[in-house]
């Protein structure tokens, strides 16, 4: 028991590490992985009371995970000058081979008045079955994923580059790009729920 004080104070110091201080200035992946890059960002009235998951599978793999965005605390930057957005900018370390951004969840409430925080009225699924490659030793940024949230829910793809970029030079301390391979989505996905 003696030891706990010390355990939380190494968890809540590891809580803290930043993707720069993960990154050491380079995109380029550990060994035997490929890193896919996206930024997840949302249009709706009150971002701060606005939430959304996006699972991902493997589809030559048994492999998948889950990425989150909590559109009141996190923000993209962009470049210096530019003006942030809601959202979160991902990255993905993942070994070689075919992979599908297959789902997408969001909450929200349109009219917290004083609710906190937490209390969510409204909630949409989406299908989004977008496909993508990864390499090993490269990375790829497959664009933005908005959350329109508003009157009818939709997930829209776009090419954020510039924002997004700006981003990893500025808070993730990346200065070479150069070798990012570019495959961002296009379209919409609807609401499937």
């Amino acid at each position: 028991m003696r030891h706990l004080p010390t355990l939380c104070a190494a968890a809540l110091l590891a809580g803290c590490t930043t993707m720069a201080d993960t990154l050491h200035g380079s995109l380029t992946p550990p060994a035997g992985l490929g890193y896919a890059v996206f930024s997840m960002t949302v249009r709706t009235y009150n971002p701060g009371y606005a939430t959304a998951n996006l699972i991902w599978r493997g589809l030559d793999n048994e492999r998948y995970g889950m990425v989150y965005a909590n559109f009141g605390t996190d923000t993209v930057f962009g470049e210096e000058g530019m003006t942030p957005v809601d959202g979160k900018l991902q990255l993905l370390a993942l070994p070689p081979g075919r992979y599908q951004l297959q789902t997408g969840y969001a909450r929200w409430n349109d009219d917290p008045g004083d609710e906190p925080v937490f209390n969510y009225k409204d909630y949409a699924s989406f299908r989004l079955d977008k496909p993508f490659e990864v390499h090993a030793g490269q990375t790829v940024y497959l664009g933005q994923l908005r959350f329109n949230l508003d009157y009818r829910p939709d997930v829209e793809f776009g090419d954020e580059q510039k924002r997004d970029f700006g981003h990893m030079r500025r808070v993730w301390k990346i200065n070479d790009l150069s070798a990012i391979r570019l495959q961002p989505f296009s379209g919409k996905a609807g609401r499937s729920n």
